[in-house]
């Protein structure tokens, strides 16, 4: 699910009917209060997050509200959206946790791709996360290695692994490794 948030009805629609051709599914609401309640949704993937939530043009509603977030939910990526974006706003945004900078108006094409790519970015960091090895299992993998290396002897493995024979061979019984 993707979260978009904007004050502009015609923007939210207009982003809500690009991720729909792109097979995507949306929610958009337009106040920070929206947002927040919505960001806390555990199927959230995605927030698109305009910088001005109300006839100002200073960015900072954007920003809070994208300090906000973060803080609600660290994994889910931002893309900052604006029609008065500048570069130290942009730097900012990417300062607070922002994943990408668009302006309006933009490119279906590059913005979706920029959609895409912070998707993907997000999934393969919760894999990564998730893939965390423990240190038996590190320590498992370090002897097999070495054990492959020194062709099975005992000696020459436990000579790479920095530690004698008879710890290799305990610590073999310990793990498992045969």
């Amino acid at each position: 699910m993707i979260l978009i948030v904007d004050d502009d009805k015609a923007i939210r629609l207009s982003i809500g009917l690009m991720l729909r051709q792109g097979g995507m599914e949306s929610v958009a609401v337009a106040t920070e209060p929206e947002a927040l309640d919505a960001v806390r949704r555990p199927d959230m993937e995605l927030v698109i997050l305009d910088l001005n939530l109300t006839c100002t043009t200073s960015g900072r509603q954007g920003i809070d509200l994208l300090r906000k977030v973060r803080i609600l939910a660290p994994a889910v990526p931002v893309i900052m959206l604006s029609a008065w974006g500048t570069v130290p706003l942009a730097v900012e945004a990417m300062g607070y946790g922002a994943v990408d900078f668009v302006t309006k108006p933009w490119a279906n094409r590059d913005f979706m791709a920029k959609i895409r790519k912070a998707l993907s970015d997000a999934r393969e960091a919760d894999e990564r996360r998730q893939h965390v090895p423990t240190l038996a299992d590190a320590e498992k993998e370090s002897i097999r290695k070495a054990l492959r290396m020194a062709d099975g002897n005992l000696s020459h493995a436990a000579e790479m692994l920095g530690i004698t024979r008879q710890s290799l061979y305990r610590r073999m019984e310990k793990l498992g490794i045969k």
